[in-house]
């Protein structure tokens, strides 16, 4: 690994924060974030959170991160300085026992977190200075303002947004071909349901949800591809293209290109060169290449300097899974055998953290042959551990 990149990111603005966070979960029942310098490739500080710890997520400013405690309903702030707690938060619906929050996200000009809490139904905005909840909303399907029945109402489970973005999209589970997807206002907190009754169906684990580098587009991945215009103030309709149809993930690069996994049994990425829509409900597709990988795509994310992108390989048709290492630049790949395949971080474009059960297994993305130990998670070898979520940096979608 290359240190002295890694050091020089320590010597650049106070924004940007060094070090690797992972959620675990110690014998099945305490929770903790685990906080790892690259540099050396181990556990500095290990912070007692709630339980089952899951998803989280960093403010732009990379000086908050924000834990989701899946089985507690809350949300644990920590100072990505000092690892201080600053504030526990309560999240979801008050009294109740089935929040069940997946998800979290601090929108781009940092002011609110967004917390999905799928068993209520709403999403928790939050703010981010006071560590309060400002309020609830209802994930509502349709525009008529009238939900219906408890089960009409979205289950959320995804964010996206970007700075060139007036809002927070939402991606919601109800049930196959019924999913939809919702934008908060980023001012308002007002929430407006956009898929114009296009059936959507979404896995539920998998982040359908990308913005273009203009703000304008947003991109629906899914069965069913679709893309909707977004203004200042206004939202357009909704069409399908049929060149996302069985899409499930991706990452939208500063310089246009938009990278989508695919379904299970697909062994091939998808890449877009500046697919966007304008005011008028014109599609422009750009060019359309596919690119070869494997069955079993899972995660996907690019490197900082988006110079890599690495996708995550569930094992399916080898025995093995593994992570694709893309070089953009020069348009081929290297795969990575893995025993395990969890989660998944980049630091820049120096190396990737994939989470093994009990470990974290560092890759070396300019020398992957080149083996480094895995960073075990617990203090001792008997310890039960749980891996669960690995960030590094902020990101504008949940991860």
């Amino acid at each position: 690994m290359n240190t002295n990149m890694v050091n020089r990111r320590r010597n650049l603005a106070s924004n940007i924060n060094p070090y690797v966070f992972a959620s675990y979960e110690l014998s099945n029942y305490f929770g903790y974030v685990a906080v790892i310098d690259p540099v050396y490739n181990k556990v500095i500080k290990r912070i007692p959170v709630g339980l089952n710890p899951g998803p989280m997520c960093m403010d732009p400013s990379e000086q908050k991160l924000f834990v989701v405690n899946t089985s507690s309903g809350s949300v644990t702030v920590i100072d990505t300085n000092t690892f201080a707690i600053l504030k526990t938060v309560r999240v979801g619906t008050a009294g109740s026992t089935t929040t069940n929050p997946v998800a979290v996200f601090v929108g781009p000009d940092g002011r609110k977190a967004y917390v999905a809490n799928y068993g209520d139904h709403n999403v928790t905005i939050i703010d981010t200075s006071t560590y309060t909840v400002i309020k609830n909303v209802p994930m509502i399907p349709d525009l008529t303002g009238n939900p219906g029945t408890p089960g009409e109402l979205g289950k959320p489970f995804a964010f996206a947004s970007n700075k060139n973005s007036s809002y927070v999209s939402v991606a919601c589970k109800v049930a196959d071909t019924k999913d939809f997807v919702v934008a908060i206002d980023l001012e308002t907190d007002n929430v407006h349901p956009y898929n114009d009754g296009i059936e959507l169906t979404f896995d539920g684990t998998h982040n359908p949800l990308v913005v273009h580098p203009d703000g304008h587009t947003q991109v629906t991945l899914g069965e069913t591809g679709m893309l909707t215009y977004f203004g200042s103030h206004e939202i357009g309709f909704s069409f399908v293209v049929g060149s996302l149809r069985n899409t499930v993930s991706g990452v939208y690069l500063d310089n246009k290109m938009l990278f989508c996994t695919m379904q299970e049994g697909l062994t091939f990425l998808e890449r877009f060169n500046n697919l966007y829509i304008d005011s008028q409900g014109f599609i422009f597709n750009g060019d359309s290449t596919f690119i070869s990988s494997y069955k079993g795509q899972d995660k996907i994310l690019a490197s900082s300097n988006q110079s890599t992108i690495c996708i995550t390989i569930q094992p399916t048709t080898f025995p093995t899974g593994g992570l694709q290492i893309y070089d953009v630049n020069a348009a081929s790949s290297r795969f990575v055998p893995l025993p395990y395949v969890g989660d998944l971080a980049l630091v820049d474009d120096i190396i990737a953290y994939v989470g093994q059960l009990t470990s974290i297994q560092p890759i070396d993305l300019g020398n992957p042959s080149n083996p480094i130990p895995a960073i075990p998670i617990g203090t001792s070898p008997s310890d039960r551990v749980n891996v669960k979520n690995i960030i590094s940096g902020y990101s504008n979608r949940s991860l």
